[in-house]
C-alpha cells in the first residue's frame, strides 16, 4: 500500500495533470478515475484497463459503483456522501474485472474539481496472503482447542501472566481461558499449589538461563477445590540478543 504522504503528492500531481492535459493522466503510476458529484466516471487512465480489463470508452458516464462487488456498494456510496473537503478516504473494496474475477483494491478518494478523484491500487495478492494466514491461524486454534491439555503463552513474571490460553484450560483446571488472560480474574500462579510455587519458578528460570526446554511436575488447585498432578513442557521465547520475551508450552494431567 502507498503511504499517505505519497498519496497526497500523487493527488496534487493529478490535479496539475487534470488542469493541464487530460492525455497526460496515463503517466500516473496507478489506476486513476475522475468522477462527477454523483460518482459517475468522467475520466480514466490506462491503469484502469490494466486493473479491471474494462475498456475505458465503455465505462465513461457509468457510476463507478457498477464495477464493485455488490456487498461493497454501500460502503462506497456512504464514502461519497460523507467525504469532507480536503480529506482523503481510504477504502478496501472488491472490484469485478471484465472476466468476472474479483480484485481487492485500495481506493483513496478525495473531493476535487466539483466531483471526486480516486486512486486505485491492486492489493489482491496482499489480501489473499492475509486471508490465508488468518485461515491457518483459525485451523491451528481449532486444533489446539481440541487437545486434552492447556496450551499457553505467558510472560516471565511471578504471576505467569497469560497472553494466550487454549480451550483445554477448562477441562484441565475448571477455569475458562478468559479468566486467566492477562491475570484478569486470577493468575496462573494462584492455581499452583503453594508448596510447589518456588519449585515451578526455579525450574523455569533454570531452563531460561540455559536456553533449554523444561519439563517438570507439580500440583494445580482446580476450580472444584481438588488438587491435580500435572506435567509442564515448555521453553522460552527469546529476542535475537538473548533477552527473554516470554514462555510457551503445554500443561497436561499426569498419571
Amino acid at each position: 500500500m502507498i503511504s499517505p504522504s505519497t498519496a497526497f503528492w500523487l493527488f496534487d500531481w493529478l490535479r496539475q495533470v487534470l488542469l493541464a492535459a487530460p492525455g497526460d493522466l496515463d503517466q500516473v503510476p496507478l489506476a486513476w478515475a475522475r468522477l462527477d458529484a454523483g460518482g459517475c466516471i468522467r475520466q480514466l487512465n490506462s491503469g484502469w484497463y490494466e486493473l479491471t480489463g474494462h475498456r475505458l470508452s465503455h465505462c465513461l458516464g457509468q457510476p463507478l459503483a457498477n464495477f464493485l462487488h455488490p456487498a461493497d456498494v454501500q460502503a462506497w456510496t456512504q464514502a461519497l456522501e460523507q467525504l469532507r473537503p480536503a480529506r482523503t478516504e481510504v477504502l478496501l473494496l472488491r472490484y469485478l474485472t471484465c472476466s468476472g474475477e474479483r480484485r481487492w483494491v485500495e481506493v483513496r478518494l478525495r473531493r476535487r474539481l466539483g466531483g471526486f478523484v480516486a486512486s486505485l491500487g491492486d492489493i489482491t495478492g496482499q489480501m489473499q496472503r492475509r486471508q490465508s494466514l488468518q485461515a491457518s491461524h483459525r485451523s491451528l486454534s481449532n486444533l489446539l482447542d481440541g487437545l486434552p491439555m492447556m496450551v499457553y503463552r505467558c510472560r516471565n513474571n511471578r504471576h505467569w501472566s497469560m497472553e494466550y490460553v487454549s480451550a483445554g484450560c477448562l477441562e484441565l483446571t475448571g477455569y475458562r481461558p478468559e479468566q486467566l488472560l492477562d491475570s484478569r480474574s486470577l493468575t496462573f500462579n494462584d492455581l499452583i499449589h503453594p508448596d510447589d510455587r518456588e519449585h515451578v519458578w526455579a525450574e523455569v528460570q533454570a531452563g531460561l538461563q540455559a536456553q533449554r526446554a523444561f519439563v517438570f511436575d507439580y500440583r494445580l488447585l482446580c476450580a472444584d477445590g481438588q488438587e491435580k498432578q500435572v506435567r509442564e513442557h515448555g521453553n522460552g521465547i527469546y529476542a535475537a540478543n538473548g533477552e527473554v520475551l516470554g514462555l510457551e508450552g503445554v500443561v497436561l494431567a499426569s498419571a
